[in-house]
């Protein structure tokens, strides 16, 4: 479509208006990431304390849009220590639409806790790394799928862990 509407000594691109038709344009997968057609998107949410006594401590987040679960971030205000016999679990779970989903989408794995053996401790205000599940069908997401996002205590915790924050990103399946 040339530019057709002088203004001054150059012209202008012509106006898209309510009922514009736009013909022979083609988007690929390329046109695709390189506009300004979304390529992924986030998703944070704020948790209640995590209590020091044995129990879940669960968060929810409605996913946007389908896609795949790319990372995952966990920061508290807190720092805990770590052990082998007080520590957290963390775990997100796709409850799907249903609400009755099961596939575990962080690896169940010590990694994704807080023991002394194979976890770490967390730093306040530090943000943790969360390792995913390694079977790539338990990343995908759909729209309006339900992700429960666990840390499940076991034991008795050093401290709480106030103003919980998990980020998840995802890309455009």
């Amino acid at each position: 479509m040339p530019n057709t509407k002088p203004v001054g000594v150059a012209f202008s691109d012509p106006e898209l208006t309510a009922g514009t038709t736009i013909t022979g344009g083609t988007l690929d997968s390329t046109t695709l990431v390189n506009s300004n057609v979304r390529s992924g998107f986030s998703a944070s949410q704020q948790g209640a304390t995590i209590a020091v006594a044995t129990g879940n401590n669960d968060v929810y987040v409605i996913v946007p849009a389908a896609g795949v679960i790319s990372a995952a971030w966990f920061s508290g205000v807190d720092s805990l220590s770590a052990s082998d016999s007080n520590y957290i679990t963390f775990s997100i779970t796709n409850l799907g639409t249903s609400g009755s989903g099961t596939a575990a989408m962080l690896a169940a794995t010590d990694a994704n806790t807080t023991k002394a053996t194979g976890g770490a401790a967390l730093t306040a205000n530090a943000r943790r790394v969360l390792s995913l599940n390694a079977t790539a069908a338990n990343l995908v997401v759909a729209a309006g799928d339900r992700l429960r996002i666990r840390a499940a205590v076991t034991g008795t915790l050093a401290n709480t862990v106030t103003f919980p924050v998990y980020a998840l990103n995802f890309t455009v399946a």
